[in-house]
């Protein structure tokens, strides 16, 4: 047996398995109906992958719709599964959300069997935009020291990202070139020694690791902490799905041993990351070191954690909002099922022409937004930015139930495109998959689909959210000014980094870090 068909067949056995212990724990018909659905739902994207060969045509985009389906769906039946939880447990309605949720997923499927159809690989010229991207040297291999400039320009910005304004937001443009010296390792997997020596960047990485877990921290900024290693193992996830190598004994034994690890930290990591949530009130007010101590401390008071938890627990779903849904915080991260239940929740109720109006005048205002200040000025569009500080989420409680609007509350664009669109909405979200599975597509070589420095750099939000959003304008913000930004930025330090350390030229196009044939 492949990597990758054991791999699939584990997801499929726990998928399954999952389907009676919930009819244990809730035999309610509105649990079991919810359960039905996510199954069909999961079943019919690791059978696509399975059966397809998806994974190696069209990696990120693939990778995206399986992100989707474990980060809305599958991810919440297999948490509350081993939590001893129902399925709908705290959710407004369960059977609209997992339904709404399989639809849209049954969209992208299907948008994206033709777009493979339509998209096969023709290596005899390189089609404008990519041709450019390959001049610009996108796919290249970047050299060891090179991913560790990047690293530290990544860590330069998040200190820059947390001020207020436009230097702020320059800032966050540079957040994701952190995570590039956790390449290496997949670098040096293809290419060995000649690549660099790997002795001293490992140790060197597992001190980078440190430093950016401490200025996570500082910062009070559990994405700094975590997002390293989610990387990691999401790049780990994807190599496995893509190869044909045999699962040999001792691959086995490897992948129970991290599982065992995985298992036995995420105790302390959950305790962490509540921590960092109860001082997070002292964001800015005190120096990081204090904010450090203050973390510590806390973690080692298991009755504050404990107190804070059941204030936030399920009692939580009493209060006029609440998010609660996975109780391990850590875990939760990668659950997104409860934001788009409370904002379906919520425009389910905008019953009034009234409300409608005033959410499509904010969708136009928010669409706007989207262009450059100084473009906005020279067409003469008055729209106030500063004004508009709050998310979709914020909106869509606002209107619903009154809510003051700041918090900054996770919103969900099917919630906001059915309200705004009604039936329409499943055509134009069908469009806005195509959309994005051809920018994703753009990261990837041309000949054996092999993902890009810069691709594997953005594994992450690919699989949480590259074929949703909070809001229907941050698609518009991604294709217009995100995905261009995100390119120039790699471009420029990477071009920057051969000027300083005055690299040779990298070969033409980047290894195979990610279609390993070999048994890991």
């Amino acid at each position: 047996m492949t990597i990758r068909r054991a791999i699939l067949s584990a997801l499929i056995a726990v998928t399954l398995l999952a389907l009676p212990i919930q009819f244990v724990i809730d035999p309610s018909a509105q649990n079991m109906a919810s359960v039905c659905i996510v199954v069909a739902s999961a079943l019919s994207v690791l059978l696509y992958m399975g059966w397809s060969r998806a994974l190696e045509s069209q990696p990120l985009s693939t990778f995206a719709i399986l992100g989707f389906c474990v980060t809305t769906q599958l991810g919440a039946l297999v948490v509350q599964t081993v939590a001893w939880t129902a399925l709908r447990s705290s959710l407004y309605d369960p059977l609209y959300t997992f339904g709404v949720l399989a639809f849209y997923q049954g969209i992208a499927l299907s948008v994206h069997i033709v777009y493979r159809f339509f998209s096969r690989p023709d290596t005899r010229e390189a089609p404008l935009f990519r041709g450019l991207l390959n001049w610009m040297g996108l796919y290249r291999t970047p050299p060891c020291g090179t991913l560790w400039f990047m690293g530290c320009v990544g860590l330069v910005s998040f200190f820059v990202s947390h001020q207020i304004g436009v230097v702020g937001r320059i800032g966050n443009g540079f957040n994701f070139l952190t995570w590039a010296p956790f390449l290496i390792p997949f670098y040096l997997r293809e290419e060995g020694e000649a690549y660099c020596n790997a002795k001293r960047n490992k140790l060197m990485l597992v001190v980078y690791t440190a430093a950016v877990a401490i200025l996570g921290l500082g910062l009070n900024a559990r994405e700094i902490v975590f997002v390293g290693v989610v990387t990691i193992g999401l790049l780990y996830f994807l190599a496995g799905l893509r190869s044909d190598a045999p699962m040999t004994r001792r691959t086995f034994l490897r992948l129970a041993a991290l599982a065992a690890a995985l298992i036995a930290v995420s105790g302390p990591f959950s305790d962490l990351a509540t921590s960092m949530a109860i001082v997070r009130g002292s964001r800015g007010k005190i120096s990081a070191s204090e904010m450090i101590r203050s973390t510590l401390r806390v973690m080692r008071q298991p009755r504050v954690i404990d107190a804070y938890r059941a204030e936030n627990g399920p009692g939580a779903r009493y209060k006029a909002y609440d998010e609660h849904y996975i109780a391990n915080p850590v875990i939760a991260r990668f659950v997104s099922t409860k934001f788009h239940d409370n904002a379906l929740h919520f425009a389910k109720a905008l019953s009034t022409d009234d409300a409608k109006a005033r959410l499509r005048d904010v969708t136009i205002q928010e669409t706007w937004a989207v262009l450059p200040t100084p473009l906005l000025d020279m067409l003469g569009i008055g729209i106030a930015k500063e004004d508009m500080d709050y998310s979709m989420g914020d909106y869509l409680a606002y209107l619903s139930r009154g809510l003051p609007l700041g918090g900054r509350k996770t919103g969900s664009m099917f919630a906001q495109g059915i309200a705004l669109m009604g039936p329409l909405f499943p055509i134009a979200y069908a469009a806005i998959c195509l959309a994005l599975f051809w920018a994703m597509n753009l990261l990837t070589t041309r000949k054996k689909a092999t993902v890009s420095a810069l691709g594997m750099l953005e594994i992450w939000s690919y699989f949480s959210a590259g074929i949703s959003a909070e809001a229907l304008p941050n698609i518009l913000n991604f294709l217009i000014r995100g995905f261009a930004q995100m390119v120039l930025i790699y471009v420029l330090v990477f071009g920057l980094a051969r000027l300083v350390l005055r690299t040779k030229n990298p070969p033409a196009e980047v290894s195979d870090a990610l279609t390993w044939q070999r048994p890991i």
